[in-house]
C-alpha cells in the first residue's frame, strides 16, 4: 500500500466523537442510527483494507484524492457549501470491494438541505452542526419516489419495502468550497462503507 493510501486510511480512523443527543439543530437521530455511526471505524477500516487489497488502480486514485485534504470547521464548512455540486459515489465493501458510480448531481441549500438529484438511488436530508462536526441525516429512495422527512421514517426498517424509504446517516466534511465528501457508515443496502464525493 502506497504511503499516500495509507494516509487516506489512517484519516477514516481517527477517533469520533460520540453523537449528541439531540442534535442542537435538528432531530433526535435514531438509535439504529447511532449505532451505525459508532461503527465507524470498523466499517471504514474494514471496507478500506478491503479495496486497496484488490480494487482497480484507477478506482484506488479517485478514492485516494477524495479522501486528501483536512476538514474545514463547522462554522466555515457551513459558509461555503451551499450551492449546486457534481457528487460521485464509491461503494466500499459488502458485494464488491469497491465499486465507482459516474457523476450525478447535488444540491445544498444554504440552511443545510442536500439533496441528491439524478441517478436511480437518491437521498435527501438535512445537514447539522454536531458540536466540532457535520452529520447528514436524511432519507434514502429510488427516484421518482416521494420520501418522507427523516423525522417522519417509521420506526423499523424494511429494506425489502415498496416503495423503499431507508434512513441514512453520514460525516460531512468540507475540504474547501469546491470539495468535500459525506461519509455513510453500515449503510442499509449492498456495501459496507459509503462515500459520496463532493466538487465543483
Amino acid at each position: 500500500m502506497r504511503r499516500v493510501e495509507l494516509l487516506a486510511l489512517a484519516a477514516l480512523l481517527l477517533p469520533l466523537p460520540v453523537l449528541a443527543q439531540p442534535l442542537p439543530d435538528g432531530p433526535v437521530p435514531r438509535s439504529d442510527d447511532q449505532r451505525r455511526l459508532s461503527e465507524y471505524h470498523a466499517a471504514a477500516g474494514e471496507a478500506l483494507l478491503g479495496a486497496f487489497a484488490v480494487g482497480d488502480p484507477a478506482d484506488l486514485a479517485l478514492l485516494t484524492a477524495g479522501l486528501a485534504g483536512e476538514a474545514l470547521s463547522p462554522e466555515r464548512a457551513i459558509q461555503d457549501m451551499a450551492g449546486d455540486w457534481s457528487c460521485r459515489m464509491i461503494k466500499l465493501g459488502g458485494l464488491l470491494p469497491i465499486t465507482v458510480y459516474s457523476p450525478f448531481r447535488c444540491t445544498i441549500s444554504p440552511d443545510g438541505g442536500f439533496e441528491k438529484l439524478t441517478g436511480s438511488q437518491r437521498t435527501k436530508g438535512n445537514i447539522h452542526q454536531d458540536g466540532d462536526r457535520l452529520i447528514y441525516l436524511g432519507t434514502g429512495f429510488v427516484a421518482g419516489d416521494m420520501p418522507p422527512s427523516y423525522e417522519n421514517l417509521p420506526a423499523q426498517v424494511d429494506p425489502q419495502a415498496s416503495p423503499q424509504f431507508m434512513p441514512e446517516i453520514g460525516v460531512v466534511e468540507m475540504v474547501s468550497d469546491r470539495k468535500g465528501r459525506v461519509l455513510f457508515p453500515a449503510p442499509y443496502l449492498e456495501s459496507r462503507f459509503n462515500i459520496l464525493l463532493l466538487s465543483r
